[in-house]
C-alpha cells in the first residue's frame, strides 16, 4: 500500500494509506459499536462533565450547553451540542469561526477548547446516530455556505456522518480567519476527502488513538 505524501499541517503526521471503504455490513456493525461506545463514554465521563458544568456555571453567566443547527449526512441538518466556551451572543460575530485568543472566549472556555473537552456533549449526537466518532467536523451554517462557494466539491464531505474527531481536529491547532480562512479549509478538506475515500474501522481507531495522544500531550505541557 502506498502512503500519501501529504502532511496535514504537522511535520510529523502523514495521511494514512488508502485502504478502501469497508463493506456495508461491517459499516453498520461499526456504527452500532460507536453508539455503544459513546453511551458508555457518557456514563464513565459523567463525573468529568459534572466538574466542567460547575466550572462553566461559576465563572460566567449563560447556559452550560451551546446548541446550533449544522449539516450532517447527505446535507441534512441536526442540532449539535457543545459546552459553551464563549459569552452568550458571541456566535453572531463568530459565524465563520473563532480563535482561542478571541476575547469573547472565557478563561475556562479557552482551556476546554485546547483540550477539546468542549466537544464531549457530542457523544450524545453519536449515541443518537447524527454523528460518528470520526468524520468531517460539523461546522456552522454560515461557514458551510461560504466554503461551498469557495472550495469546489465541498459538499462531498457530507457523504459520511460528521465526526467527533478528525484529522483536522488534531493536526490543525487553531482556526485561521480572514484572508487565510479558505486556504486553511482547503487543507482540512484535503484530509476530509482522504477520509471519505478510505474510511473504515482501522482508520477510525487510528484517529481515535491520535486524538487521545493529542489531549495527553496538551495535559503534559500544562
Amino acid at each position: 500500500m502506498k502512503y500519501s505524501g501529504f502532511q496535514l499541517g504537522h511535520p510529523e503526521i502523514t495521511l494514512p494509506p488508502v485502504i478502501g471503504v469497508q463493506s456495508n455490513g461491517a459499516d453498520r456493525a461499526w456504527r452500532f459499536g460507536q453508539r455503544l461506545v459513546s453511551g458508555l463514554a457518557l456514563a464513565l465521563l459523567s463525573p468529568l462533565i459534572g466538574l466542567i458544568y460547575v466550572l462553566v456555571k461559576t465563572t460566567s453567566r449563560g447556559p452550560f450547553l451551546f446548541a446550533q443547527e449544522r449539516r450532517g449526512l447527505n446535507g441534512a441538518t441536526f442540532k449539535v451540542y457543545k459546552v459553551r466556551t464563549m459569552r452568550p451572543g458571541s456566535e453572531r460575530s463568530t459565524a465563520l469561526g473563532t480563535t482561542h485568543s478571541n476575547p469573547s472566549v472565557t478563561a475556562v472556555g479557552r482551556a476546554l477548547r485546547q483540550l477539546k473537552l468542549d466537544e464531549l456533549p457530542q457523544l450524545w449526537n453519536v449515541l443518537c446516530g447524527d454523528m460518528a466518532l470520526v468524520g468531517p467536523r460539523p461546522i456552522p451554517m454560515a461557514l458551510d455556505s461560504e466554503l461551498r462557494k469557495k472550495i469546489p466539491g465541498f459538499e462531498k464531505r457530507y457523504e459520511v456522518r460528521p465526526g467527533l474527531s478528525s484529522l483536522g481536529q488534531i493536526c490543525v491547532k487553531d482556526n485561521a480567519l480572514g484572508d487565510k480562512l479558505v486556504e486553511d479549509w482547503k487543507l482540512r478538506f484535503t484530509g476530509e476527502m482522504h477520509y471519505v475515500r478510505s474510511r473504515g474501522v482501522r482508520y477510525d481507531i487510528l484517529i481515535i488513538m491520535m486524538t487521545v495522544l493529542y489531549v495527553f500531550k496538551i495535559l503534559i505541557r500544562k
